[in-house]
């Protein structure tokens, strides 16, 4: 099965990581990329996820004014203007699917149109019209009047004024109201600073509820004074920031509804982090199919990071997360900081993931290199040569060691060459002719080797003097490690040799005042003198004969633990398997 993993695996970490600058727009960009990179073995996603969360959620809000404006009872007007300018929010998040064709999203919107006409029937009764049609961007209504301030009078010009005040106010009660005026628009401005993320925290809203009702208790003291122009004009103060509080809790509500329990997603969401990392690379000599199973887990994990990912971008657009001073192994809830951590962990992720893979394909290459190079040393194997016979063919275990060499050169080579495949790089084609070149190789060094066998000899006699093979037949068996001798040549000449050694034993050191050393002790000098000559000889291990080369010697004189006046073996080495057939043969 061939699959893209250089989408999923080699796709550049920063395109997916774009974070949320821009709100919803990130989200879709990030969305896209994600649909992108998880092309990798799960065949293909849903491209309706995102359209479905959206047209739920527009219904969501369909739903609760169909609820609150049903039936054709009269109803406030300023609650039906308050309804329509939220709703343009929802015709903006119903219109942002990408696919308005689909069935679920036509009935929304049927819904949504109904809905605005039915608001504007039930605000303007008599100019009603049967045709919806979506809100336009107008100015907002004007602020609302609070509960306890009835309604001003209008003019037969148009114009409002305020009824005229029952008694005027003294200039103590004067300086109350400017300062109530002035503390509800400070209230106000700190409000709006802040935004509507804050009213999802309900200590947020209780200590603006509490606010407002003292704003309004505050005022109740000054109704005998309605129509004064600062009385009204703290009225219009504390209408805005009635206004501004159902807003936000308006807004805050839905995109609780929206988001769900953000504290638990997070959670949950650092849970799964731990799961994935960036899988150790396999190392030389490989198995077969490893390095496959290593860019799958490689890719899964790849692709696990960025599904973890995806929701953050519009937790931390939409949901309200203060920092706060402890941490979540504290018991503390999770806040922005914890965000960044998360993105921050899922970033690393992926940027060693694929810092992995670009290492281990650079390494892999350098290995497949090398394997090219050394195919030259085989390939120069001579089998007539009977210095190579004996290195190189008919060693003992010799044979065996070439055929482990190139079969893991061609495990390395195949699981490169896959390697290569998987990922559709323009090695495979390079890699295959390597692969094909090891097995022509391998064949060759078979072929060569069944011909050394068939050239191989015992060495040249360099003598056939009885006496002396006698002598070496004689101290041969009569050690136990000899085994059963097929056939004996004398391939030196014998050889007198003499060598003299010392050995020095120092037992006192002295140091002069200038620092010179004088060491003093006993020298043993030994004198050596014996003859020398080697023999070859075939014998059999288990199935298998072997020629091997012995040098026998014979001291006169030597060390106190030298053996005199007797042959002994000096030195023996295993030489080239012979077949049976041959050992006669010269």
């Amino acid at each position: 099965m061939v699959f893209s993993l250089q989408q999923a695996v080699r796709m550049p970490a920063r395109q997916w990581i774009a974070s949320v600058k821009s709100g919803v727009g990130a989200m879709k960009k990030l969305t896209a990329i994600l649909y992108l990179s998880l092309a990798l073995m799960a065949g293909p996603t849903s491209a309706s996820a995102a359209d479905d969360r959206i047209i739920e959620g527009a219904l969501v809000d369909i739903q609760k004014y169909e609820q609150q404006f049903a039936g054709t009872a009269p109803v406030n007007k300023a609650a039906i203007n308050r309804t329509l300018k939220l709703l343009t929010l929802t015709r903006q998040r119903l219109d942002s699917a990408a696919d308005h064709s689909q069935p679920a999203w036509q009935a929304a919107d049927t819904r949504y149109n109904a809905l605005v006409a039915h608001l504007n029937n039930l605000a303007n009764p008599a100019g009603a019209t049967t045709t919806a049609s979506p809100p336009q961007k107008t100015a907002p209504p004007a602020p609302a009047t609070p509960s306890s301030m009835p309604p001003a009078e209008t003019t037969a010009t148009g114009t409002t004024t305020g009824s005229a005040p029952a008694q005027q106010m003294i200039s103590h009660q004067r300086v109350q109201v400017n300062k109530l005026d002035r503390d509800i628009k400070s209230a106000t401005a700190t409000v709006d600073k802040d935004g509507p993320k804050p009213f999802q925290d309900p200590q947020y809203v209780q200590k603006i509820d509490n606010a407002l009702t003292r704003f309004r208790d505050t005022y109740a003291k000054f109704t005998e004074f309605k129509g004064d122009p600062d009385v009204d004009k703290a009225a219009s103060s504390l209408a805005t920031f009635e206004n501004m509080i159902a807003f936000g809790k308006d807004l805050a509500a839905k995109e609780l509804a929206s988001l769900g329990d953000v504290q638990a997603r997070l959670n949950e969401t650092e849970g799964q982090m731990r799961q994935v990392g960036a899988p150790q690379a396999p190392m030389q000599p490989f198995e077969k199919g490893q390095l496959e199973a290593w860019l799958r887990s490689l890719a899964a994990n790849r692709k696990a990071a960025i599904a973890i990912y995806q929701p953050l971008p519009e937790i931390r657009e939409r949901a309200y997360l203060p920092n706060n001073p402890g941490t979540v192994e504290q018991g503390a809830p999770y806040d922005m900081q914890d965000v960044d951590r998360i993105e921050r962990y899922l970033r690393d992720t992926v940027s060693q993931i694929d810092a992995s893979l670009k290492e281990f394909t650079e390494q892999l290459s350098n290995a497949v290199r090398t394997e090219t190079d050394s195919l030259s040393f085989y390939e120069s194997f001579d089998p007539a040569d009977p210095e190579t016979q004996a290195q190189q063919f008919l060693g003992a275990g010799r044979a065996d060691d070439i055929r482990q060499q190139l079969a893991k050169k061609h495990l390395l080579v195949s699981e490169a060459a896959e390697y290569s495949r998987l990922l559709k790089h323009d090695t495979l084609d390079e890699r295959l002719a390597l692969l094909s070149r090891i097995e022509n190789v391998s064949k060759g060094y078979e072929e060569s080797r069944l011909k050394a066998l068939e050239l191989v000899r015992m060495p040249k006699a360099v003598t056939t003097d009885t006496k002396l093979q006698d002598t070496a037949m004689k101290t041969l068996q009569s050690y136990d490690y000899v085994g059963e001798i097929k056939r004996l040549v004398i391939n030196t000449e014998k050889t007198h040799r003499k060598m003299e050694t010392s050995e020095a034993e120092f037992d006192k050191i002295d140091v002069g005042a200038g620092g010179k050393v004088t060491l003093s002790g006993t020298q043993t000098t030994y004198y050596y003198e014996w003859d020398e000559f080697q023999v070859a000889t075939a014998e059999p291990i288990e199935d298998t004969h072997y020629i091997f080369y012995t040098t026998l010697k014979y001291y006169t004189s030597g060390a106190a633990k030298t053996p005199l006046n007797r042959w002994i073996i000096s030195n023996r080495i295993q030489g080239s398997e012979i077949p049976l057939a041959n050992i006669e043969l010269d």
